[in-house]
Parts: structure tokens; C-alpha cells; sequence
């Protein structure tokens, strides 16, 4: 196995010839990719499918990218793209439709002003509670 060099090369640039991946191109692998930066020491990131390998602030053009380790999303994975079944997520039902939604007891719609709440009470003396 070819071993290539992690470490500056006495010029104060790093080893770049194993990462062939360059920025602005598309992601087609989800996964866990180790950005070589062509002036400082590598590090790992984690970028989705279908987005873009990014320019560095520093370097620009000039950085590369290297997948270490496919890692789908989730929003890949089969086991999680199931479709709700109608039991579990009914489309409507007329009981609901009918509804306004309640709001600290109160029937709440923007089409009507709320009711009026009482903010105190008064007890039988006329002092509040």
C-alpha cells in the first residue's frame, strides 16, 4: 500500500496528492471526507450528498477533499423511507374539519376577535382572589 505523507514537506506545504476531490464539484457520496488543506494540518468533516465541496476561506481553489468513509444520511436509508399508512396518519376526518382550535379554553380563529378574558376574580366580599 502506498504510503503518502501527512506532514509538511519543509516547504510549509502539505502532502495533497492522495485527495483528488475539488471544491465547487458535486457530493455523490454522504460520508466522512478529510479536507487537505495545501498550508495546515488535515481534518475531517461531514458532507450530505447532493451538496457542494466548499471553497476555503484561506486557500480557495486549492484545497481538495478525500472520502475516508461512506456514511449515508438518514434520508437515504431505506429502513427510513416508509410511508406513514393511513391508520397512523388519516388525510381528514369531518369532526375535525368542523373544529376551530382551542386556545386557553377559548375558541380561536384569526376571521373572530378572542373572547374577553377576566384577568381577577372577585370573591363574594368584592376583594380579589
Amino acid at each position: 500500500m502506498e504510503q503518502f505523507s501527512l506532514q509538511e514537506n519543509g516547504s510549509g506545504n502539505y502532502d495533497q496528492s492522495d485527495c483528488l476531490i475539488s471544491p465547487g464539484e458535486l457530493v455523490t457520496q454522504s460520508g466522512i471526507y478529510e479536507i487537505c488543506h495545501k498550508d495546515e494540518p488535515r481534518v475531517k468533516v461531514l458532507l450530505v450528498r447532493n451538496s457542494i465541496f466548499p471553497f476555503c476561506k484561506r486557500c480557495g481553489e486549492q484545497v481538495r477533499y478525500k472520502l475516508l468513509q461512506a456514511a449515508p444520511h438518514i434520508s437515504e436509508d431505506p429502513d427510513f423511507l416508509e410511508s406513514a399508512s393511513e391508520a397512523d396518519n388519516p388525510r381528514s376526518t369531518n369532526a375535525s374539519a368542523s373544529v376551530s382550535p382551542l386556545q386557553l379554553g377559548f375558541r380561536y380563529s384569526r376571521r373572530h376577535s378572542q373572547d374577553n378574558v377576566q384577568a381577577r376574580r372577585e370573591n363574594a366580599e368584592g376583594r380579589n382572589l
